[in-house]
């Protein structure tokens, strides 16, 4: 008995990988918990971006495998469910996921546009849910991140603009690779995963760090795995928790040279907290 791996058992695992995620693409079936979390993101997503017109935004994570695929799938569910249109594009041209989990040949699709090989709408699978279209990644390029930088990227999302009412892109982990970075110069902001129990804190400091210095406009962050109780709903312990963790990231003034009226200020909110929300 071989103790090594192969090839075929690595492709295996990965088949078996997305047939337990697609178990969790947003449906009428879906948990009512999850449904009003979608929900909930939703709405907070459509207040940050208020204003007419199309809202343009893509999700990033700062490591590999914190779910950022198929919570990003099922964010343009949600949205596709108000009976706005919606098109949901597979900018992560190095790993991409999205055919994988709808089962749908990545070609053509967005490299294939910025290589000038085919059109928008020639890559546009239509309906794939009700009023949500889909791009994919189309063939893997030797050069992602120069093909996001190209000016038809700039065109393209124009373009899509005019067609949709939402428009959200899937990106390749920013603590990994700039893509995200090249990305949202043609977005109205980003939004970051970030995975109970696997996401470190350095990483978010630094994914944000980088967001900043491109000039991207953080959207926020979603918590993805978090923990529930006996009776289904997510627990408070880790809800607060998390909350004063990024509470840590924005305002660590030992670092940032903060005056002391902003600390004041700060710290009077704090005191103001009800007791089970402080940490």
């Amino acid at each position: 008995m071989s103790f090594f791996k192969t090839d075929k058992d690595s492709i295996q695992e990965q088949n078996q990988g997305f047939i337990n995620q697609r178990r969790h693409i947003l449906d009428k079936n879906s948990s009512f918990y999850v449904q009003e979390a979608y929900k909930t993101l939703r709405t907070n997503v459509n207040f940050t971006l208020a204003g007419e017109g199309c809202k343009k935004f893509c999700i990033t994570s700062g490591v590999a495998a914190e779910g950022k695929s198929i919570t990003t799938l099922n964010l343009a569910i949600s949205f596709a469910q108000t009976g706005k249109k919606v098109v949901l594009i597979d900018g992560d041209m190095r790993r991409p996921t999205l055919a994988k989990l709808l089962i749908e040949k990545a070609t053509p699709g967005l490299s294939n546009i910025l290589a000038g090989q085919c059109s928008e709408v020639e890559a546009i699978r239509k309906d794939v849910y009700p009023n949500l279209d889909v791009i994919l990644s189309g063939e893997i390029p030797p050069n992602p991140s120069e093909l996001l930088g190209n000016p038809r990227m700039h065109r393209m999302v124009e373009k899509l603009s005019a067609m949709y009412d939402y428009i959200l892109i899937d990106t390749p982990p920013v603590g990994i690779v700039s893509d995200a970075c090249v990305v949202a110069e043609s977005m109205d902001g980003v939004l970051m995963l970030v995975r109970q129990h696997r996401t470190e804190k350095e990483v978010v400091s630094r994914s944000v760090k980088q967001l900043e210095m491109s000039g991207a406009k953080l959207l926020g962050f979603v918590l993805n795995g978090s923990e529930k109780d006996s009776n289904g709903r997510y627990s408070k312990k880790y809800k607060y928790r998390y909350r004063y963790r990024y509470y840590r990231y924005s305002y660590d003034y030992s670092r940032s040279g903060k005056s002391e009226e902003v600390k004041q200020k700060h710290a009077k909110k704090k005191k103001e907290m009800p007791d089970e929300a402080k940490p």
